[in-house]
């Protein structure tokens, strides 16, 4: 902290309430139609996939755990470069869909990440292993198609920092664990894990992103 390798409290809560600002679950909720789509699903620099993977600068830094790589379809639908294009489907085998169907696809994706957020938002701040893994159970049901992929635990992240940690994938969370002496929970999933993160930061009267950091600069990748 002393050298400025790790972000103030205060900088950092600015960076997710200028994310909440633009993209929270309240702002999804007013949009809909093509609005909807080109502020979620658009890699524009003010859409929200390039915040998610992309976006590093003053304004919002790369800090927050990285979802680099694979296809752009990870988010579901994307618009080609060249033809301006919604495509969807596979890397092997995309096919290009209508506005009306990308429209319907963005729309199922907000929902979802309403459903979810309001299910974070009502677990209590000091849950343990039962709890985190009630809310994978609940999130899996009401967010089957967000819930499991890194953008969609990334938004949550964002959203709830409190509640989740910022490793986007459960190989970081369970090696992570591991390193620490703690035997992963048994259940599999994104979320199950995040609790005894939250417990730690407690522990240490840290913020989640200066214990992830610091987990990082320490363990580094899963092995």
């Amino acid at each position: 902290m002393a050298k400025g390798e790790l972000r103030s409290k205060q900088a950092l809560d600015q960076y997710y309430a200028i994310f909440r600002q633009r993209f929270g679950p309240e702002v999804l909720r007013t949009l809909d139609g093509e609005a909807l789509l080109v502020l979620m699903h658009e890699t524009g620099r003010d859409g929200m996939v390039y915040w998610l993977e992309f976006k590093d600068d003053e304004e919002f830094p790369a800090i927050f755990g990285s979802i680099a790589g694979g296809s752009a379809l990870k988010y579901g639908l994307y618009r080609r470069r060249e033809t301006g294009a919604w495509m969807t489907g596979s890397p092997m085998a995309q096919r290009e869909i209508s506005v009306t169907d990308a429209v319907g696809m963005a729309r199922t994706h907000r929902d979802q990440l309403v459903a979810a957020c309001e299910v974070l938002g009502s677990l209590p701040a000091q849950s343990d292993d039962t709890a985190y893994l009630a809310l994978q159970e609940t999130l899996a049901r009401v967010a089957p198609d967000v819930q499991d992929s890194v953008w969609g635990h990334k938004y949550l992240s964002l959203v709830f920092p409190d509640k989740l940690d910022d490793f986007h994938a459960s190989s970081y969370q369970r090696f992570n664990l591991i390193k620490l002496l703690q035997e992963p929970p048994a259940a599999e999933g994104r979320y199950v894990s995040a609790g005894r993160f939250v417990t730690l930061t407690r522990t240490f009267g840290w913020s989640m992103n200066h214990l992830t950091s610091l987990l990082n600069r320490k363990y580094g990748p899963p092995y």
